[in-house]
């Protein structure tokens, strides 16, 4: 069972998703939850802060904590681009249970971005790192050609995750995790030849 600050937020998402945050009132929010105005107030002081809360919950917490992984020494490309995968769909799941409208979430995403921005470039920056040590270290061990760039796989590989699951929601595909598992590993096939 979800605690009442897990549910407010919920029901505060998928208003914010339907409405956007300026057309949604701190009293809708509060009509939406189903709890008294006193309830939501004694867990959020306001429309941002619930507003906060429903990005760092359906968004910013699959990104990682503030403190960037360290890669290891000896993480292949592999390993990399699944786990990002494996996050990514993760993400998706979590958001389709709440609100199946995937559309609708990445409408919310682009409505963030100005909000998020210097999380989301510190985020990419660091998926971006980590993928760039995976390559170089697949080289350093001959499973990649020295005469591929690390630089351009790390942004191919931001590309194919971020774009397979768009493409997903565009199409309708309900399986985001069997496509992201399908495109890395034709990725990966198309490096090693």
């Amino acid at each position: 069972m979800k605690d009442t600050r897990a549910a407010i937020v919920e029901s505060a998402f998928r208003l914010f998703i339907a409405r956007g945050y300026e057309g949604a009132s701190m009293a809708d929010l509060v009509t939406a939850t189903g709890l008294s105005k006193g309830a939501v107030y004694h867990h959020f002081r306001d429309k941002d802060a619930l507003y906060d809360a429903a990005i760092g919950h359906f968004f910013l917490r699959f990104f990682g904590t503030d403190e960037a992984p360290v890669p290891a020494a000896d993480e292949g490309l592999g390993a990399v681009l699944d786990d990002l995968c494996v996050g990514y769909a993760r993400l998706m799941d979590a958001v389709s249970a709440v609100v199946p409208d995937r559309i609708a979430y990445y409408r919310f995403v682009f409505s963030i971005l100005p909000r998020v921005k210097a999380q989301i470039r510190g985020q990419i920056a660091d998926a971006r790192a980590r993928v760039l040590a995976a390559a170089r270290c697949d080289q350093a061990r001959g499973e990649l050609s020295e005469s591929l760039d690390p630089e351009a796989i790390a942004d191919h590989c931001l590309a194919l995750v971020e774009g397979t699951a768009l493409l997903c929601v565009v199409e309708g595909r309900e399986d985001i995790a069997a496509a992201l598992k399908q495109s890395a590993g034709s990725y990966r096939e198309l490096l090693r030849r």
